[in-house]
């Protein structure tokens, strides 16, 4: 068994440090095509498999060999890992979950927006004046 040894410092693109901001941009996010993007999409609104390979109108076979596809690229190893690693690297305008910040970094990340308004219990009256008992 032999040893290769490299005394050349380039080491080909793929080793070496990156220096451009645009080329470290571009690693952020993962780019999707448009199957990819509409299965993720029925998927994150809660279709099984079979639905969304139905709606897409493809197998369930084809799903599963797309997440697998991206399970490979993200190197992850479960649908688990797999929905955190697209929901960092997913592009912003894919993603549909995702909310710019207006402002601070409080508000800044992956926001679940509900489907429905939050029902609220109705607050009792600020003032006793305000209160419709007339007892």
């Amino acid at each position: 068994m032999g040893v290769l040894v490299k005394d050349k410092p380039s080491l080909g693109p793929d080793l070496r440090p990156r220096s451009s901001r645009t080329e470290q941009r571009s690693t952020l996010h993962l780019p999707l095509d448009e199957r990819q993007r509409m299965l993720i999409h029925l998927l994150l609104a809660g279709h099984t498999d079979a639905s969304a390979a139905g709606r897409l109108g493809i197998s369930s076979r084809t799903v599963t060999n797309i997440l697998r596809s991206l399970m490979d690229r993200l190197g992850v190893d479960n649908r688990f890992q797999l929905g955190v690693a697209l929901g960092t690297r997913m592009h912003p305008r894919d993603n549909p979950h995702r909310v710019q910040a207006a402002r601070g970094p409080a508000l800044r990340g992956t926001v679940a927006r509900p489907e429905k308004p939050l029902s609220l219990t109705p607050r009792p009256p600020a003032h006793p004046r305000d209160s419709t008992d007339a007892g």
